[in-house]
This record gives C-alpha cells, sequence and structure tokens, in this order.
C-alpha cells in the first residue's frame, strides 16, 4: 500500500512539472496582465496585445470549475487577409497557409506581442506543434483577422483555447 500511495506522488508532481505550468497569479490576474501589456506598446502603425491559452473544464453548469486562462509565449504569423480557400487544414489547426507571409512576431511569457504593419487587413495565426492555430473568423470566410489603420495599433486578445465548454 506504501508503494502505490508513492507512485501517485510521482504521477502528481509529474503532472505539475508541465513545461506551461501556470501560476496561480496567472491565472487569477488575466485580465491585469493585458492591461499591462497594453503599457509596452512602442509601435506607432501595426497590431499588438496578449495571447492567452485556456484550457479546463469552462461549463458553468457543472459545479466545480477548471477553466484557467493565462498568457503563453508562441510565434505568430502575420500573412495577408486570408479564407478557407488559401489554407489546408480544417480550423482551428491550418497545415499550410497559402497566402503571402508579411511577418513573424513572438509573444513573451506574458503574453505580449506586437508588429510594425503598413495598414491594411491582415490574418493572425499561432505556431501550435505542427500547425498554425487560428480560433477567429469574420463572417466573409476571414480567418483571424485584424485590420491596421494608419497611425493606429489595432489591440487584440488572441486566445489558444483547449477548453470544454
Amino acid at each position: 500500500m506504501k508503494s502505490m500511495k508513492q507512485i501517485c506522488w510521482v504521477i502528481f508532481i509529474l503532472m505539475l512539472s508541465s513545461c506551461e505550468t501556470p501560476t496561480l497569479q496567472n491565472v487569477l490576474d488575466a485580465d491585469q496582465i493585458v492591461a499591462k501589456n497594453n503599457t509596452k506598446i512602442a509601435i506607432k502603425t501595426g497590431v499588438s496585445g496578449t495571447l492567452l491559452k485556456i484550457e479546463g473544464d469552462c461549463m458553468p453548469t457543472r459545479g466545480i470549475s477548471t477553466c484557467k486562462e493565462y498568457p503563453v509565449s508562441r510565434t505568430l504569423y502575420v500573412y495577408e487577409y486570408t479564407t478557407f480557400l488559401n489554407v489546408v487544414g480544417y480550423g482551428p489547426l491550418y497545415y499550410t497557409v497559402n497566402s503571402k507571409l508579411i511577418g513573424l512576431c513572438t509573444a513573451d511569457t506574458e503574453g505580449f506581442f506586437q508588429i510594425a504593419l503598413l495598414p491594411g487587413k491582415y490574418s493572425i495565426f499561432i505556431k501550435e506543434n505542427d500547425g498554425l492555430y487560428a480560433n477567429g473568423l469574420d463572417g466573409q470566410g476571414g480567418i483571424n483577422p485584424v485590420t491596421v489603420k494608419t497611425d493606429s495599433v489595432s489591440s487584440i486578445k488572441l486566445m489558444l483555447s483547449y477548453a470544454v465548454y
């Protein structure tokens, strides 16, 4: 019986040692992190924002929620405005984007990212494992669209969702 308890503790410790375990502070302060990230903007025209990962059971009717939302670091790919006609794969994970790649940026450990862009319409994808993740749509087939206006920074919140709703 003693060895079974030891095995359970080892499994528990291994689960906690994941390379992306959110801290309690990050989970509780996601809105504050977004607000803090908005103060870091150093570009005049382009896109900035916060990348958050959401996971767990986020159903409000199931009693105890295991829903967690916290910042993560990932590489972001900015393409010219992209629709379902320009991708291989089915959302939210795409394997090929056949639109022109405009630029890359990386979200820091607080999820903050920014990229200087010319005015125009773009699509943003998150590098995730062997694909490009994008879960936003615009109703015209556009994937994760963002519009940049002259002398303006579009602030957005990107969600990498592994949650159950």
